[in-house]
């Protein structure tokens, strides 16, 4: 049977302080769920993201399976997570993203650079206890660009291309480098509906670290 390794970065110190985490016990209900589940994570951890999932990409023991990147604010609710990436026709799969993407656009997050008829996807958030979705568009679609907060990749079709996350970029914009250079090597990326709940609100964009991200990737992707 495939396997499904999801992966995730913390900066959790302790056993005790991880299961603190949204993640923590839909994590363990789908391992729990299915033996061919397992999961890897980062726990303690100060490095850039692209660094820890490329650790994941490049390890040998993964080439057959599908890793799921996803972070440790997301709630993996859907009862048919294995089988809906296992069997997905993308060898890049996410939740919300866009078929688009305008590079000459100021601020470059990926719901800001497309035509509203270009979105796809749609992710769930919670805030103060009340839930809601955000339906973007056709929720199984090809796509450009996809949001970070969970990407799923066929291991073996992104070593066939050579393609992996550009450590340039640790947090801030890994995936729209990821998602753009998957396109230009003819990596197929889209979304697919799949329930999860996402704890973080996008409010990264307000902080100078996004600022500086955002000048240092139109210099490298944007000329």
């Amino acid at each position: 049977m495939s396997k499904l390794l999801i992966v995730t970065c913390t900066k959790a110190k302790t056993e005790e302080e991880f299961q603190q985490r949204p993640i923590f016990h839909s994590l363990r209900k789908q391992c729990e769920g299915n033996s061919n589940i397992n999961f890897h994570i980062f726990k303690d951890n100060q490095r850039g993201l692209s660094d820890c999932y490329n650790e994941a990409l490049t390890d040998p023991a993964n080439l057959d399976k599908t890793v799921l990147f996803v972070h440790d604010d997301v709630v993996l609710e859907d009862l048919f997570l294995y089988e809906k990436l296992i069997s997905s026709p993308y060898s890049i799969t996410g939740l919300a993203g866009a078929k688009s993407f305008n590079k000459q656009a100021d601020k470059l997050a990926w719901h800001l650079c497309a035509d509203r008829k270009d979105f796809v996807g749609e992710v769930s958030h919670i805030q103060n206890e009340k839930v809601w979705t955000t339906v973007f568009g056709p929720t199984k679609s090809r796509a450009l660009v996809i949001d970070g907060l969970f990407i799923s990749c066929k291991v073996k079709d992104l070593a066939e291309k050579g393609l992996t996350f550009n450590s340039s970029f640790g947090f801030h914009f890994y995936d729209l480098s990821f998602c753009l250079d998957a396109n230009n090597k003819k990596v197929t990326c889209g979304v697919l509906p799949i329930r999860a709940v996402h704890y973080g609100l996008g409010d990264s964009m307000l902080t100078p670290e996004w600022e500086e991200a955002n000048i240092r990737f139109k210099q490298s992707y944007c000329k």
